[in-house]
């Protein structure tokens, strides 16, 4: 996608009529001088009273149609700039939503972060400028030596001259200065990175006391930023001091030709002085433009980096032919997954091997493992935030890649392995798992996470103010809290992904048999290290290394599979030595 070429085509009214104003305030500026030609060799050098009066009327109309023209198209260009935020970080937020995990991290939220905020920004500025600035300034310089010339060709060659010097010294200061702005927005996205890193991590930094390696690794951060910043800088330092050299230049010498040629009777007074302004007129438009051409390579490569997101191929993408889910009653299991295989690109290992197993509706399945087993994968698939090497998984006899993502997500519940809040207030946090949930829908959610007797002790209630991320909230009460919020929407099928281990035991057990007696009739899929959490589910599946190593009941399993054993073991539930 050209966002350049979207957006005009989007706001072909809106640009039309801004770039018409523009055009009329550039008239108003030219005008002016042709009036004081006007004025110097008819009205004062006749003396010619009424001529005066007269044209100095017409040089006040032409100033005020002249602002009144710059007032439009300056709110005009402001107008459009803002309109281009909005449209582009709205495509960029429903592009993110189409994001697999995979094209997320290829990005990084650092960078993500500065594409949608300062890279968008870099661009805004640029269009006010650029309709502004830069696009008078052509306009300006043709009308101008056009102007000049039909006064007096000899003349017409010293701004004729200046301008060309001048955009031959620019176009040799871009050419070296470019590569190094376009350097300049990838430091950006190391900047922010280091900044979410020292913000979300001050705490421990702090318990560690590596304030020091800190600062210095944040300094060079910025100091590398800085350094960019400065070489490009000292580059495009040439171009006032050139320009004002040019200034000085052109004046003196209009000012001396046209002396000659005015002394010999060639030339009117009135036309040197227009020549003069139009020529000074003609330098500092380009001065300006030339000074603003500086930020076009960082613009440009804001845009390039826009439309390396917008562009990027959707790694997950929904059936042409979508189909519908629907209750299945001569279905049993709710989700097959039929040989499974999942690994990421360019990984030695898979993630996940064929992995086969099926969860029956309305019953618990529970899927144990050790770190980097595999098991918080299977959740991940199951929503499709990512898809499967190979194999399938059917939903309700459905291949889930035959349904759009949109519907699968409304059937699922999901709790993540990290606890995760949004900022405003309990409420809101709970209305993002069901926005119509009612009182009674929100109290029996906090009933069944143990929640209650936490928001009896708040003074607002559900309406309690939540900090970004649910910092102001204990890692326990997190896990209560987006429980809570899963548990209230209505699904066919609630996950829990490793949600319960910031809870103590006495919580834990009481959040289970809350859920065995409050949803009995529910499918649920849990995932844990913790065995006490899921020793009651119906069908246990052990994952190690990506393989399913054991299947069955908890007192299946530690009769028959050496790996769980090894894991109640490890965790107290079996001492050493004891046959089973």
């Amino acid at each position: 996608m050209n966002i350049t070429q979207f957006f005009i085509k989007n706001n072909r009214k809106l640009v039309f009529v801004t770039i018409f104003f523009l055009c009329l305030q550039i008239i108003g500026t030219l005008g002016v001088p042709m009036l004081v030609a006007q004025l110097i060799d008819v009205g004062i050098a006749r003396g010619d009273e009424q001529s005066i009066q007269s044209i100095g009327l017409k040089m006040l109309a032409m100033a005020l149609f002249g602002a009144l023209s710059a007032i439009a198209g300056s709110y005009l260009s402001a107008k459009l700039a803002a309109k281009f935020g909005f449209e582009i970080r709205t495509l960029i937020f429903d592009k993110l939503q189409t994001f697999s995990m995979k094209d997320a991290d290829n990005f990084g939220t650092g960078s993500l972060l500065t594409r949608m905020t300062n890279d968008v920004d870099n661009i805004q500025q640029m269009i006010v400028l650029f309709l502004q600035l830069i696009l008078p300034a052509p306009i300006i310089a043709v009308f101008s030596l056009y102007m000049t010339f039909t006064y007096s060709p000899t003349l017409a060659l010293v701004p004729l001259v200046a301008v060309v010097t001048f955009g031959l010294v620019v176009y040799l200061l871009m050419k070296k200065g470019t590569p190094l702005s376009l350097l300049i927005q990838p430091k950006m996205d190391k900047i922010i990175v280091t900044l979410r890193e020292f913000f979300t991590g001050i705490n421990m930094i702090r318990a560690f006391n590596n304030q020091n390696y800190e600062e210095k690794r944040s300094n060079k951060t910025f100091s590398d930023y800085a350094d960019a910043m400065i070489r490009v800088n000292k580059i495009f330092a040439f171009i006032t001091p050139v320009a004002f050299l040019l200034m000085g230049v052109v004046f003196s010498s209009i000012l001396w030709f046209g002396g000659n040629l005015v002394a010999v009777g060639t030339l009117q007074i009135g036309i040197v002085s227009a020549v003069i302004e139009y020529s000074l007129l003609t330098l500092a438009y380009l001065m300006i433009a030339a000074m603003v051409l500086v930020m076009m390579p960082r613009s440009f490569a804001s845009v390039k980096r826009i439309e390396e997101v917008l562009n990027t191929k959707d790694e997950i993408s929904d059936s042409k032919q979508p189909i519908q889910l629907e209750e299945n009653s001569s279905v049993q299991n709710l989700i097959d997954l039929n040989h499974v295989t999942f690994s990421y690109d360019q990984a030695d290992e898979p993630v996940l091997e064929n992995i086969h197993f099926s969860i029956p509706k309305g019953k618990t399945t529970a899927i144990v493992g050790g770190t980097g087993s595999g098991k918080s994968t299977v959740a991940k698939l199951l929503l499709r935030l990512s898809d499967v090497s190979q194999g399938s998984i059917l939903f309700n006899g459905v291949d889930i890649r035959n349904v759009t993502q949109e519907e699968l997500r409304a059937k699922i519940s999901y709790v993540p392995q990290k606890a995760f809040l949004f900022s405003g207030t309990i409420k809101s946090n709970l209305e993002m798992g069901y926005p119509d949930a009612t009182r009674e829908e929100m109290d029996q959610a906090a009933h069944i996470s143990q929640l209650s007797s936490y928001l009896s002790t708040l003074e607002d209630g559900y309406d309690s103010f939540v900090a970004q991320g649910g910092t102001n909230f204990s890692g326990g009460q997190r896990q209560r809290l987006c429980i809570a919020r899963a548990l209230i929407k209505p699904a066919d099928i609630y996950i829990f992904d490793d949600s319960f281990s910031a809870l103590d035991y006495q919580t834990d057990a009481a959040l289970r048999t809350a859920l065995k007696k409050e949803m009995s009739d529910k499918t649920l899929l849990i995932i844990a290290q913790r065995l006490s959490t899921i020793q009651q589910a119906d069908s246990i599946i052990v994952l190690d290394d990506g393989k399913i190593v054991g299947q069955g009941t908890h007192n299946q399993l530690l009769k028959n599979n050496q790996t769980y054993q090894e894991f109640a073991r490890s965790q107290g539930m079996i001492t050493e030595g004891v046959q089973l």
